[in-house]
């Protein structure tokens, strides 16, 4: 008996405790929930800070990308207009004329520069055929004649490309020689020629950018078989292909070439456009035709029966090296009556 009243005391003190217990805990626990709501206020506001300043960055990020965005555009619209569709192409090397009917037009240009620099950053191989016949004299079965280009091997129908931006100068066709073929005028002073086409793709006085689609490729004119015969001029001198393009490669040799004298023999197959007076075959032309970028007055000398490089050089005070350079010839070679030799 007097263990159960012990069992009974006991259970009475502890449910007395009990209370104050209670009222001990709760304002610690109180205490600790008050503590974890401010961590984790502050865990809110580092998280928000963190992504405020992640924010900033993808501002500043998405910025970047716009700025980008208008510059590319800005660089697209600029390559674009390459040239106006009035504007002439190295107008101010070719004195001003744009003639639709003739490859070298420009025998009224009384001067030409000793030395040019042409550009040829953005070039574009006209067609990816290899080389079948090279720049030189040709010798047929009783004559020679001038090969003023380069051939390059296509089938009938493969796509021809612009070699550089420019316009479209001509488009003709000529039955016993380039037979269907298109004359461009680059920015950079060259002219460039394909011959032998199928069909044009372009129109003339019509802007294209290197690479463009010009023209199929041909076995029209005089042509043994389907290729393209691919001229590079400068003011109507033709200039070996070779000299600038590594058509092993695809590639220009550099990225600019000098013209100079030695680069070109001086054709005389030009038109004086003086003597036209259709403005069909001759748009934009100009009396008498200067060239700022030239040096001093060219002058030319009328070779006659029996002149010699000896006797030309002493009439015009000047000496055979000179007239040699100035006409890429050597002192060996037969000046032929009729022709002209520049002296100065």
């Amino acid at each position: 008996m007097q263990g159960s009243n012990d069992i009974l005391t006991k259970g009475i003190k502890q449910l007395k405790i009990l209370p104050l217990a209670a009222m001990f805990l709760i304002p610690m626990s109180g205490f600790a929930q008050k503590n974890d709501s401010k961590t984790n206020n502050d865990r809110i506001g580092v998280n928000y800070k963190q992504r405020h300043s992640k924010q900033s960055q993808n501002n500043l990020y998405a910025d970047g990308i716009k700025i980008k965005r208008d510059l590319s555009i800005i660089k697209e619209t600029q390559e674009e207009r390459i040239l106006a569709e009035d504007e002439i192409p190295a107008e101010e090397l070719y004195g001003g004329i744009w003639n639709n009917r003739y490859v070298n037009a420009y025998r009224s240009i009384e001067s030409i520069p000793d030395t040019f620099k042409v550009n040829l950053a953005n070039f574009t191989m006209p067609t990816m055929g290899h080389v079948t016949s090279n720049y030189g004299v040709r010798r047929l079965r009783r004559t020679t004649r001038m090969h003023y280009g380069i051939d390059l091997k296509v089938q009938v129908g493969d796509t021809i490309y612009a070699a550089f931006d420019g316009k479209v100068r001509l488009k003709q066709y000529e039955r016993r020689g380039y037979g269907y073929y298109v004359a461009l005028r680059h920015p950079n002073g060259l002219e460039t020629v394909y011959g032998h086409l199928s069909k044009f793709l372009v129109e003339e006085d019509q802007v294209v950018k290197s690479g463009d689609p010009i023209a199929l490729g041909g076995n029209t004119g005089r042509s043994t078989g389907s290729h393209l015969h691919f001229e590079i001029r400068f003011l109507g001198n033709p200039i070996n292909p070779t000299f600038i393009v590594d058509f092993d490669n695809k590639v220009c040799h550099r990225d600019s070439y000098l013209v100079t004298a030695s680069s070109y023999n001086r054709s005389s197959k030009g038109v004086d456009i003086r003597n036209i007076s259709s403005s069909a075959t001759a748009s934009r032309s100009k009396a008498n035709v200067q060239n700022k970028y030239a040096s001093g007055k060219v002058a030319y000398h009328r070779i006659q029966k029996g002149d010699t490089l000896g006797a030309i050089a002493l009439k015009h005070n000047t000496t055979v090296s000179k007239l040699c350079k100035l006409n890429n010839i050597t002192a060996k070679t037969v000046l032929r009556a009729g022709k002209s030799i520049r002296i100065s």
